[in-house]
């Protein structure tokens, strides 16, 4: 091989990608016979020497995650790493490639996706229905990622919401608290209104009433980060009492409130207990240390590719795999004296 051309070189000299150059010289499917024959003429004229066409065929999932995701960005890509590894256990090449809202509009796929052969597809996080829907007719097994869709059967790995948020409002409730308090859109996402419903049946179940007055859940921009700060200084402006704890539906809303409660002299936790969910990183560096329900994130990426590969190789009906999180107890929440 001449040490000083590489794929890359023939790529750009041909106007390709990369892995369309390593699929045609590795003699692999995904790529036109014109485009090999052409591939191995610039590799020719460049003087790159081919590898050996005995080496072992390799598999391919594709991974495709919405661009539109800043603030969440380090949860997806922690997913994605585990997706990664999991895939080189099984003998599969996991391939990321970032979906644009135009392309969900005009429901495209990725360039990479006509140049190679994707044996199944992980999504990860919302996409709109629409394109989800042409996922699903490509008839590549599919298996969406910590979001599942309600009009459409689909194969899907998420976080018990629902039930975390109940761990979480019982492990409250075994404090002493009684007057508890819900902070999140419910209407912006689908985990933030299972985390709601978690936490309604849980003060159900404990014969306690919820205090309207407590919760925020209809507030149309509270899901912007930039506005979390003036929609929860409203609220808590306007509230003629304090509940004696609150539950955020993710831990960007409970840094948030912590500061805004903060800010207007109250004590966290000593005069309200704050807690969260996700265990982001931000939740162990704030103080007070923030409560919260760790999200397996890992395991959902381990348990997406397990279950894509049983699609794959055997089939079968649809299912959804929910996993559990894990309660981290910090020092946001406070015991009370009234148990």
């Amino acid at each position: 091989m001449n040490s000083k051309t590489s794929m890359q070189d023939i790529a750009d000299t041909l106007g390709i990608s990369k892995n369309a150059v390593s699929l045609a010289l590795n003699h692999k499917a995904g790529v036109s016979e014109e485009l090999r024959a052409r591939v191995f003429e610039a590799a020719n004229q460049l003087k790159y020497r081919t590898e050996p066409r005995n080496k072992k065929k390799q598999h391919h999932l594709l991974v495709l995650i919405p661009e539109h995701i800043p603030q969440d960005a380090s949860f997806f890509y922690e997913v994605f790493w585990s997706i990664e590894k999991k895939a080189k256990e099984h003998g599969y090449n996991a391939i990321i490639c970032g979906v644009a809202e135009e392309m969900e509009q005009q429901q495209t796929l990725p360039d990479l996706y006509h140049e190679m052969v994707f044996h199944g597809i992980l999504t990860i996080g919302v996409f709109q229905l629409n394109y989800i829907r042409m996922l699903h007719d490509l008839g590549t097994p599919l298996v969406t990622v910590d979001h599942y869709y309600d009009s459409l059967q689909l194969d899907a790995v998420v976080t018990a919401h629902t039930e975390e948020a109940y761990k979480l409002t019982a492990y409250l409730i075994s404090k002493g608290h009684r007057e508890i308090g819900f902070i999140g859109a419910v209407h912006l996402a689908k985990s933030f209104k299972e985390r709601w419903h978690g936490f309604q049946n849980a003060m159900s179940d404990a014969g306690l009433t919820i205090n309207m007055d407590h919760s925020l859940v209809n507030a149309p921009s509270l899901d912007a980060q930039s506005s979390n700060m003036d929609e929860l200084a409203s609220f808590v402006d306007a509230l003629p009492s304090l509940p004696t704890a609150w539950i955020c539906a993710n831990d960007r809303l409970a840094i948030s409130l912590i500061q805004t409660v903060t800010a207007r002299g109250y004590n966290v936790p000593n005069t309200i207990s704050i807690v969260g969910f996700d265990d982001i990183e931000a939740a162990r560096m704030i103080t007070p240390r923030l409560t919260t329900i760790q999200v397996q994130r890992e395991q959902l990426g381990c348990e997406a590719v397990d279950f894509l590969i049983r699609k794959i190789e055997y089939g079968g009906s649809s299912q959804k795999i929910a996993v559990y999180g894990k309660l981290i107890e910090r020092d946001s929440c406070k015991q009370l004296d009234n148990t």
